[in-house]
């Protein structure tokens, strides 16, 4: 599986006194296609989101648990049954757009997955990811408990959508 970083609101930061940034430059791989899976790795949640073929709409599917030793195996089996062709992860940054531990958790979960997928794999920045698809379900008028259950997911369809927004090369 090849990962690459590619951060679509900052440019990339330094470190004060540092002469390497503290995360690697924008790259995306050559061979990411559409459609494409999404993931919010959370640490004890994983949300999983799609897009169609075309990348006109991204939806929720589901909500993985990390603690599921099969979660890998879990989510192959979503990449084969919507054809997916690449995998965006979110990446959980600092505000100031540095990474901390949740980013080295996610990190480590992309890494648990290699182990059974060869897809390619491109992290994009996840700041307030969670936050807008909190606003998107209660705009919806859904109650405390029915968004918490999908709260996951919903971001992860977040994460998708800002990720085709910043790169409409993909469309074409």
């Amino acid at each position: 599986m090849t990962a690459a970083f590619c951060s679509t609101t900052d440019p990339v930061t330094l470190a004060p006194g540092a002469d390497a940034p503290l995360s690697p430059p924008d790259s995306m791989p050559e061979n990411i296609q559409l459609p494409l899976i999404s993931l919010d790795v959370g640490m004890k949640r994983i949300g999983v989101a799609v897009c169609d073929r075309m990348a006109f709409s991204c939806r929720g599917l589901t909500c993985l648990q990390r603690r599921d030793q099969g979660w890998p195996k879990q989510l192959l089996k979503l990449i084969r049954e919507y054809g997916s062709r690449g995998i965006v992860a979110g990446l959980p940054k600092n505000m100031d757009g540095s990474e901390g531990v949740q980013a080295a958790d996610a990190r480590a979960a992309i890494r648990d997955l290699e182990v059974v997928c060869s897809l390619p794999v491109v992290f994009q920045d996840e700041r307030l990811s969670t936050w807008t698809a909190k606003e998107r379900l209660f705009a919806q008028g859904l109650n405390e408990k029915k968004v918490k259950t999908k709260l996951d997911q919903t971001a992860a369809a977040v994460i998708l959508e800002d990720f085709l927004s910043a790169h409409p090369e993909l469309k074409s």
